[in-house]
């Protein structure tokens, strides 16, 4: 990049002739504004010669590390801005908690009694405890928005219940039959699945290589705490992260992940074996 003093013979962007600029093209020397500009390896381009040529792709670093944000992932925050108001509501009125808790927490036994939706209501509610909301609210700000950019808004919406309900299966069959559970934790997991599949499919690659390690001790961690704290439902981590995965494969064939149809149709056959399961079964 290079630089000269301001004066009145300061060139403009050869793109925004409005635009006065001291920026110039690492490359061809075209004076180039900030908006114009490509970061690369040899300092700042302007868009000719920041193009590939056929063996690299360009990646701006910072749009690669900009926050996400409501609008480049609208589904993953209306998710989370429902559990936390939901949260906040149970904290503020304990009589609206008991009452939501009644009708929408996955009650095994009401379950048993045809209650299926209870299956993907209980992943919006959440336990009177700020580590719970936090952690899978936390998880799903790290994990979700990059996902749904990737696959799309109505896939990913579809692939987070169908995991819930495929996490609420799992605890039903394999937990107690009076047992109450509420939380985000199967989709949540479900998103794990996911990443851990592809990071296992990239396992040969630096990056995919610490993307696995670090899914890898993440879900040890948890394991852990799912076998020695109490009231850490196990199952339901268990049932999110085998549909995750199995949806991160599926979705890894050429012929669904280009097509958004497909992706939406896959996740949801997913969560609808998980509810036929239990609506036949149970």
């Amino acid at each position: 990049m290079t630089t000269e003093p301001v004066s009145q013979a300061t060139p403009v962007c050869y793109r925004h002739p409005n635009r006065l600029t001291r920026l110039s093209c690492a490359s061809c020397g075209k004076p180039i504004c900030v908006e114009c500009s490509v970061d690369s390896a040899v300092g700042q381009k302007c868009p000719e010669c920041a193009q590939p040529d056929g063996r690299y792709r360009v990646v701006e670093a910072r749009r690669t590390w900009a926050r996400p944000s409501t609008r480049s992932a609208p589904v993953t925050f209306t998710l989370i801005g429902i559990s936390v108001t939901l949260f906040v509501v149970g904290l503020l009125l304990p009589t609206a908690a008991d009452t939501l808790y009644l009708l929408f927490a996955q009650i095994n036994a009401a379950v048993a009694e045809g209650e299926w939706w209870r299956l993907f209501t209980a992943a919006f509610l959440h336990a009177p405890t700020f580590f719970h909301v936090l952690f899978n609210m936390w998880a799903l700000y790290v994990f979700g928005p990059q996902l749904e950019r990737r696959v799309g808004g109505a896939a990913f919406a579809t692939l987070y219940l169908s995991c819930a309900a495929a996490g609420g299966a799992a605890a039903y069959f394999l937990g107690n039959p009076f047992d109450v559970l509420v939380g985000a934790s199967g989709a949540i997991f479900g998103l794990f699945g996911v990443w851990l599949w592809n990071a296992f499919r990239a396992r040969a690659t630096p990056l995919g290589r610490a993307q696995l390690t670090q899914l890898l001790v993440l879900l040890g961690i948890n394991a852990v705490l799912g076998f020695s704290v109490q009231n850490i439902s196990w199952q339901g981590h268990l049932g999110g992260l085998v549909a995750g995965v199995l949806i991160g494969a599926l979705w890894s064939s050429p012929t669904v992940m280009k097509d958004p149809t497909r992706r939406v149709a896959v996740a949801a056959a997913v969560g609808g074996i998980a509810v036929l399961s239990v609506t036949l079964l149970g």
